[in-house]
C-alpha cells in the first residue's frame, strides 16, 4: 500500500512534458534563448531551478541592486573557481554598468578573504576567542564612527606603516588593541599584509562601497566555508547598514553560484558555445533594459502640443 501511495505522489508531483515546455518558453522570454546549460538540466527539477534563478538573479526588485549581485557572484565564481561563472557574471556585471576596476576589486576582496581564511585555520585560532576579539574591535570602530560624526574624533594623525611596531600602533588605532591574528602573522611580511588588508577592505575611497565589500566577504566566506570570516564580514556588513534581507540574498547568491558551477563544469560543456550563448543573453537583457527605459520615459514625458 505504501508503495502505491508513493508511486501516486511521484506521478502527481512530477512535471509533465507540457509543464517543461512552458518553463522553456518562459526561459526564452526572459533570456532570449534557451541556453544549453538550462536545456540540459534534469527535467524533473528545471521548474524549481529556473524559478529560483529567475526570482533572485533576473529580478530587479531584490534588495541588492543588479550590479552588486553580479559583483558578488563574480567574486564567488573566481574562488570556486569556475571559468563559466567567471565569463557569465563578468559579462552581466558589465551590462549593469560595473567598471573593470570594480570587477577587479571584487575579485581581490574574494582572494583576500580566502587568504585570511587559510591563515586563521592554519594557526588554529580559538573560535570563541576570535569572536570575542571581533566583537570588541567592531564595537570600538562603531564608537569611533560616532565620535567622528559628532566631530569629537580622537587625534587623527597618520601612522607610517614601515615597521612591525608601526603595524601594532596602527592596529591599536583601528581596533583599540592588537588582535591575536596580527600577533601570530609572520613578522617578515606583516607590514605588507596589513597594508593590503587595510587598504582594500577598510578604504572608503575604493570603487565598491564598504557595505558591498563586506557582503562580498560574507559570500566568499560562506562558500569556503570559513566560520571565522562569516562572523567578521557579517558583523562588518551590519555595521555598514546591511539589512537581514541583504545578508540572506548574499548567502543565496553564493549557494546558487556553487550550484550552477557544479552543473556547468560537466565535461560536455563547450566554452566557446557557452560564451556565444552568454553574449546572446546579454544582448537580449540589454534590449529589455532599453525598452523599459523608453516606456518609463514615455510615461513621465507629457505629449507634445502641436
Amino acid at each position: 500500500m505504501k508503495k502505491i501511495i508513493l508511486c501516486f505522489l511521484i506521478l502527481v508531483t512530477s512535471p509533465t512534458i507540457a509543464d517543461t515546455q512552458n518553463i522553456y518558453q518562459d526561459i526564452r522570454k526572459e533570456l532570449g534563448i534557451l541556453p544549453s546549460f538550462l536545456k540540459d538540466y534534469p527535467p524533473f527539477s528545471i521548474a524549481g531551478a529556473w524559478m529560483d534563478m529567475k526570482g533572485l538573479w533576473f529580478n530587479p526588485q531584490t534588495v541588492i541592486p543588479q550590479k552588486y549581485k553580479e559583483l558578488i557572484a563574480l567574486a564567488v565564481a573566481n574562488q570556486v573557481p569556475c571559468r563559466y561563472g567567471q565569463i557569465f557574471h563578468s559579462e552581466l556585471a558589465s551590462l549593469y554598468k560595473a567598471s573593470e576596476l570594480e570587477k577587479k576589486e571584487a575579485v581581490a576582496i574574494a582572494s583576500l578573504t580566502r587568504k585570511w581564511s587559510a591563515f586563521f585555520h592554519g594557526i588554529q585560532l580559538d573560535v570563541g576567542e576570535q569572536r570575542s576579539e571581533i566583537d570588541k574591535a567592531l564595537m570600538y570602530q562603531n564608537n569611533l564612527k560616532n565620535f567622528q560624526a559628532m566631530e569629537i574624533a580622537p587625534a587623527n594623525e597618520e601612522i607610517k606603516l614601515e615597521t612591525v611596531e608601526d603595524v601594532y600602533r596602527d592596529a591599536k588605532k583601528v581596533f583599540g588593541f592588537v588582535p591575536n591574528f596580527i600577533n601570530q602573522y609572520p613578522r617578515s611580511s606583516l607590514v605588507g599584509a596589513w597594508r593590503e588588508f587595510k587598504g582594500l577592505l577598510w578604504n572608503s575611497y575604493t570603487t565598491i562601497p564598504l557595505k558591498y565589500k563586506a557582503l562580498i566577504g560574507v559570500a566568499i566566506s560562506s562558500q569556503i566555508p570559513c566560520s571565522y570570516c562569516v562572523y567578521y564580514h557579517t558583523l562588518s556588513a551590519i555595521l555598514e547598514g546591511a539589512k537581514k534581507e541583504e545578508l540572506q540574498e548574499t548567502a543565496a547568491i553564493a549557494g546558487m553560484v556553487r550550484n550552477w558551477s557544479g552543473h556547468l563544469n560537466d565535461p560536455s560543456m563547450n566554452e566557446k558555445d557557452f560564451k556565444n550563448e552568454v553574449e546572446q543573453i546579454k544582448n537580449h537583457l540589454q534590449n529589455k533594459e532599453k525598452n523599459l527605459s523608453k516606456k518609463a520615459y514615455s510615461v513621465l514625458t507629457p505629449p507634445r502640443r502641436e
